[in-house]
């Protein structure tokens, strides 16, 4: 195998930029739909006096603030990076709703690095945090397929990218072309706007905004009845533009492999 890169460090963050500030300036109906969701998440979700413990407060508004960064990520075109921070701004906010009222598991939590016996604790406390998360809100929202959808988005996001998963690679290969030597066959980072891979990587910061949003409001001690009635407004717009957006791929697009 012959690597022959092409562009250096100072192109990545030209091209960056540049689907940066174009789709800023134009905003696609996919990345309003996301900034919808992030105003929720600002003005309407994490407000207020909430009666939590205070890691659990902050590991939901860290959960947000990795949103944001995945969605910046995503207009980059950098698709593949994003999930990482999904997947980690998921499990920070099972993780508040883990210790949300129960001071032993923030404990749990924040002596981590003190011994290895303590590491172990934490490991055995929030290994399988999503599961168990996932679970809780089954429980107390039967038969609404919540719990399915937080599980299919957190393994879906380890196999396009916060693992290196073939996803996370063959996705961003060109077709094979023959070039005498060798069989050339090019790697993609930068997906240019408006590409089946840029928009797919807001698809995703779609999906994983509303999942997000049910875990929050589930963490909290507090949620007007208006609060629930914008996120489920959210849940109708995502859902509206994943049809109209990708009406040929509707049954099988995004991380949460519909």
């Amino acid at each position: 195998m012959l690597f022959k890169p092409e562009q250096g460090f100072r192109d990545y963050i030209r091209i960056a930029q540049g689907n940066v500030t174009e789709s800023m300036a134009k905003p696609s109906a996919l990345l309003a739909g996301v900034e919808r969701f992030c105003d929720f998440f600002q003005k309407d979700l994490l407000t207020g006096e909430q009666e939590l413990t205070s890691t659990a407060g902050f590991l939901l508004m860290h959960s947000f603030m990795l949103y944001e960064g995945s969605v910046a990520t995503a207009l980059t075109g950098h698709a593949v990076a994003i999930y990482p921070l999904l997947r980690t701004a998921l499990e920070s906010a099972c993780y508040g709703y883990l210790m949300r009222s129960d001071m032993a598991v923030e404990a749990l939590w924040l002596n981590r690095h003190n011994s290895e016996a303590d590491m172990k604790a934490a490991r055995k406390a929030f290994t399988s945090a999503i599961k168990d998360v996932a679970a809780a809100i089954d429980k107390a929202e039967p038969n609404t397929g919540k719990a399915d959808l937080i599980n299919l988005a957190y393994q879906g996001a380890i196999d396009w990218g916060a693992h290196p998963n073939p996803r996370s690679i063959h996705h961003h290969m060109e077709a094979p072309e023959d070039i005498g030597t060798h069989i050339q066959i090019n790697l993609t980072a930068l997906h240019p706007r408006g590409s089946i891979e840029y928009d797919r990587s807001l698809l995703a910061c779609l999906d994983f905004g509303m999942l997000l949003g049910i875990v929050i409001a589930h963490s909290l001690s507090t949620i007007s009845k208006e609060t629930v009635r914008k996120l489920q407004e959210l849940n109708d717009m995502k859902e509206a533009l994943l049809e109209s957006e990708f009406p040929d791929t509707y049954a099988t697009i995004g991380p949460l492999k519909r």
